[in-house]
């Protein structure tokens, strides 16, 4: 093992777990772990939710690394692997390149396609619509927009778009959608079909992290988390708004 390759390892492992979703003490300790596997004098990790600084003493240096965390999304399988790796190194110390190959095939797993996705995206708007007091007719049609709004979703993600246009930028179609299938009749209960499919764009994972990061003492991650779900909240309201106050004094309204 050399050091340059353990850097390697435990940068890779961090940067897995925030694109993935982890909170913030989650990678702290996974990457402390993963050092000290491999027999360092002594690690420390700082972790925010754009990017992190890990550092460790072996043999009388000190060696660190400064990562930049450009994207996020929502993979629990990832963060469930690279927790597994980290324990299964404390636990059994295996050649460091077999670990970094783990890591590799961990990050590049297949995941569900976006056929599935934008089929359960539907699915969440359509069961979202009947909770919010939607009828039969309105949760099947909430089932399109659903899927057309994961549609949005990956095609902004694809070509890398920043994420307060991309939330906007999709509010604003899938309500655009709506007002149109209530025009032609197709939908009775508008707010409960708007509101169904907006529930695909709320930033539940942002907000629990903030909290969690929060009560374990990482407040400046936590309030990073607070900030970020705040704008998605407020790219939401405005994409639904512009909508709603340009279509209806043209073309009315219930």
């Amino acid at each position: 093992m050399t050091p340059e390759q353990l850097l390697k390892l435990s940068s890779k492992a961090g940067k897995i777990l925030l694109e993935s979703g982890a909170e913030i003490q989650r990678t702290e300790d996974t990457i402390c772990r993963l050092c000290e596997a491999f027999g360092v004098d002594e690690a420390s990790a700082f972790v925010i939710p754009t990017g992190m600084f890990l550092s460790f003493s072996y043999q009388g240096n000190t060696y660190s690394k400064i990562m930049r965390i450009r994207s996020s999304s929502l993979n629990l399988e990832k963060i469930n692997l690279v927790n597994e790796l980290s324990r299964r190194c404390e636990r059994n110390v295996p050649f460091i390149e077999e670990a970094l190959d783990e890591l590799d095939r961990i990050e590049h797993a297949q995941e569900y396609s976006w056929r599935i996705l934008r089929i359960a995206g539907g699915m969440i708007a359509a069961f979202f619509t009947i909770y919010f007091g939607g009828g039969p007719m309105d949760a099947c049609f909430a089932f399109f927009i659903g899927c057309l709004t994961q549609y949005c979703v990956q095609v902004f993600e694809y070509h890398q778009i920043n994420f307060i246009v991309k939330i906007t930028c999709t509010s604003v179609v899938l309500t655009f959608v709506a007002l149109i299938l209530q025009t032609f009749g197709l939908i009775h209960n508008l707010d409960s079909a708007i509101i169904g499919s907006l529930m695909l764009l709320v930033p539940g994972l942002a907000i629990t992290n903030a909290v969690r990061d929060s009560i374990g003492g990482d407040l400046l991650a936590g309030i990073i988390r607070a900030i970020e779900a705040c704008l998605i909240a407020i790219a939401i309201a405005l994409g639904a708004g512009i909508t709603m106050s340009i279509w209806l004094p043209l073309f009315g309204g219930a």
